[in-house]
């Protein structure tokens, strides 16, 4: 019998250079028994995400020294990374954006200000059909 997998097993990589906006995602999460990987800026955050092979990435694009889309770019030229789910939560949102985002290589797309609980039935479908 196969043992069937369920979100608490499920690790989020968070990756922001806004620690209120980490700290809501982290609460919100862990309430839904996801394992949860806080990564305050864009600098080191690919090796992070080397070190940690999370289930889902979530990626700011705004922040400051290493940018989210040098790290989105980062992930998907690296064959340990290039298959992980990521989902970009930003400010910006014009349609060039989002086009580039999904270019790189995201899976979806969300613009702040954003609700938590839609984000993580969000994250809970794209780890499921995943």
């Amino acid at each position: 019998m196969q043992e069937v997998s369920t979100m608490s097993e499920k690790t989020i990589l968070l990756i922001d250079d806004d620690e209120l906006v980490l700290k809501l995602l982290d609460i919100n999460f862990r309430q839904k028994d996801f394992n949860v990987v806080d990564f305050l800026g864009g600098e080191g955050a690919f090796e992070k995400a080397k070190e940690v092979l999370p289930d889902l990435i979530i990626l700011d694009i705004m922040m400051p020294m290493i940018d989210g889309w040098t790290v989105l770019k980062q992930l998907k030229e690296d064959d340990s990374t290039k298959d992980i789910p990521v989902l970009v939560l930003t400010v910006k949102g014009a349609a060039e954006d989002i086009s580039k985002a999904m270019e790189v290589g995201a899976c979806r797309y969300v613009v702040k200000p954003f609700n938590p609980s839609e984000l993580v039935s969000l994250v809970e479908e794209i780890l499921e059909t995943d």
